[in-house]
Formats: structure tokens, sequence, C-alpha cells
């Protein structure tokens, strides 16, 4: 598949979890840009034009609600993919739109919850990035 239009930020902290995303994506044919933090991913946003953002939920500086929301207030073009493995301030189900952390609700595009099947994965950036 050849997505040479396509970019993609990927925001995660975890190296080894991020260079595999960064690389199954490449493979695709998409660009894809990437952070190791949430306020490293604001300021790529700022500077780029992302058509997703593919972002972890736990990351030092600014965590991945915060950067969506400010994403939703400043860049609402951008699709929203948020990754987690979950934790108790987290309430979402796997491939849906709610999400609750802490006292916070957010709509998002699509939830994956971690770990996630790559095929899968590779499914629902291509659905979002269509739609």
């Amino acid at each position: 598949m050849n997505n040479p239009d396509k970019r993609i930020l990927v925001a995660e902290d975890e190296e080894n979890l991020r260079e595999m995303l960064v690389m199954v994506l490449e493979d695709e044919g998409y660009q894809i840009d990437s952070a190791t933090n949430g306020k490293e991913a604001w300021d790529l946003i700022n500077k780029n034009k992302y058509e997703l953002l593919a972002t972890d939920l736990y990351m030092p500086e600014m965590n991945g609600i915060e950067l969506i929301r400010k994403c939703q207030e400043n860049h609402p073009y951008i699709k929203t993919l948020l990754l987690s493995g979950g934790g108790k301030n987290l309430e979402a189900e796997h491939k849906k739109r709610i999400v609750k952390f802490e006292d916070e609700t957010i709509e998002i595009d699509t939830f994956m919850k971690k770990p996630y099947n790559l095929s899968e994965l590779l499914s629902v950036v291509e659905e979002l990035l269509n739609n």
C-alpha cells in the first residue's frame, strides 16, 4: 500500500514500541514522525500538518488525553487514536470513541487497548485516514 500523502505522528514514550509502530506504518507507505512525550508531540503538531495522531496515554510532560484535547481545540482536522494498556484511572473499550480518564470524559476517533494486533491497528489507521 502506498500512502505518501498521509502523515502520521506517533507519540509513545516506550522506545521499542515507538520504533516498531514507526517501522510498521512506514512499511505501509505512510510518512511518520515520532515523539517521546506529549510536549515533543505538541511541538511537532504545531510545526507540521498531520492527518493522524497515534498517542500513548501515559507519557511524561503531557499525557495523551491532554495532547488530544489540545489537538481538538487547535487542530480539529487531525484524527486521534489513543493507545493504552489501561490503568485504574482509565475507562475505555477497545475500538470505541468515548474515553474516561480520571475525572474527564473525552471523545476521540478510536481507542485501542494494548497489546493490540498489528493487522487490526493497520486496518484502524487506514479506516481513520480514509473517512
